[in-house]
């Protein structure tokens, strides 16, 4: 055991060595496996498909009548740049990647997360901006067995449910008529500025009103914002069958989040201990939830979630169902990393120890040469 010293040359090369061969055998033996909720995950995202499918058939069924430039992939869930029941402005390319059917696979994900069973009671506010994201989240709710109060808001950003004749209020009322989806909103408000359509022509605020009308759903018209997230909690409660487990947020309603700095501020994705000190403005279905402690998913930041869970940008053509890591990932063995990391912590740990005592019995000697 002479000449074992941490700072020797050989010494280092040789761990060096065993480092990069127990880093090999570390890598060969990690195993692509399913993620958990495999099967939930599958289902959702092929029922999200067969939505998709039906809306297309219901309303294109020519297609030369779609856009085939701003929907390359001939979703149908593209609307106009600008229409009389149009918001704001919308991202041509992050409302793209939403028809992707494994975002449903990533919803999946988040309520399971939260720890939700079946029979659970979900609060969700939808606006029409991300139609695909709404069909989504819905089959999500649906695959799950989930006890879903569903309030929606009419109006939409750019490339959204914007058509005045096929909002989201038509689109989800087609499904449920086909059985696809077994429950309808409870509510819905016009949308867009102050929940009231402030800023929207008299054209517009008449045709969300007639959206609400033909699809005989409650209006929620109370006169100002305040009022109208008042009321949304109130059919909340009533509607619930039990506590609410959870909260859905799809889109930037502003009766849901409160106010565009809280749209602007507010987390993406699952927040199961909300402070209410992260909420700017203390107003909002989002902030009433949080004050009672009710975990939340907001879906309106898509790009970070995009990168967050691996689903790729503005997809042509769109991605298999059961494609991506939420569904199958790359796993280490956790007994081997174990048994690998003592062992090269071992030989470290026999390195300094020899190299500890050569050093004393060195001193050693030094003080018997003195005496």
């Amino acid at each position: 055991m002479k000449n074992i010293s941490i700072r020797s040359t050989l010494v280092l090369s040789i761990l060096g060595v065993l480092a990069i061969a127990l880093l090999i055998i570390v890598e060969t033996t990690k195993k692509f496996q399913e993620q958990p909720h495999f099967q939930e995950k599958l289902q959702a995202s092929t029922l999200t498909k067969k939505c998709m499918d039906h809306l297309k058939s219901s309303y294109f069924p020519n297609e030369v009548a779609l856009d085939n430039i701003n929907d390359p992939n001939e979703t149908g869930l593209i609307g106009p740049q600008f229409s009389a029941i149009t918001s704001g402005r919308g991202s041509l390319p992050v409302k793209l990647s939403t028809t992707n059917p494994n975002f449903a696979a990533m919803i999946v994900s988040q309520i399971k997360e939260a720890g939700l069973e079946e029979g659970d009671t979900v609060a969700l506010c939808l606006t029409g901006s991300f139609p695909a994201l709404d069909i989504a989240t819905c089959a999500a709710i649906e695959t799950l067995g989930l006890h879903p109060v569903l309030i929606a808001s009419v109006t939409s950003s750019s490339w959204g449910a914007n058509h005045p004749d096929l909002t989201w209020l038509d689109m989800h009322g087609s499904l449920h008529e086909a059985g696809l989806l077994s429950f309808m909103p409870v509510a819905a408000s016009i949308g867009g500025n102050q929940d009231i359509g402030r800023t929207l022509s008299l054209e517009g605020r008449e045709a969300a009103e007639l959206a609400i009308s033909r699809n005989e759903v409650c209006f929620i018209n109370e006169g100002s914002l305040e009022a109208n997230i008042a009321r949304r909690m109130e059919l909340f409660d009533s509607h619930s069958r039990d506590d609410i487990r959870l909260f859905i947020n799809v889109g930037g309603g502003i009766a849901s989040l409160g106010s565009n700095t809280n749209a602007n501020t507010l987390a993406s994705g699952l927040r199961t201990d909300v402070k209410l000190k992260d909420i700017p403005d203390p107003k909002g279905v989002y902030f009433e939830m949080a004050q009672r402690g009710v975990p939340t998913i907001n879906l309106l930041n898509i790009s970070a979630l995009m990168r967050t869970y691996d689903l790729p940008r503005d997809p042509v053509p769109l991605p298999e169902i059961g494609e991506g890591m939420l569904y199958h990932a790359y796993k280490y063995d956790l007994w081997v990393v174990g048994l690998v990391t003592s062992v090269f912590i071992g030989l470290i740990v026999m390195v300094m120890y020899y190299d500890r005592k050569q050093n004393a019995l060195g001193t050693q000697i030094v003080k018997n040469e003195e005496l």
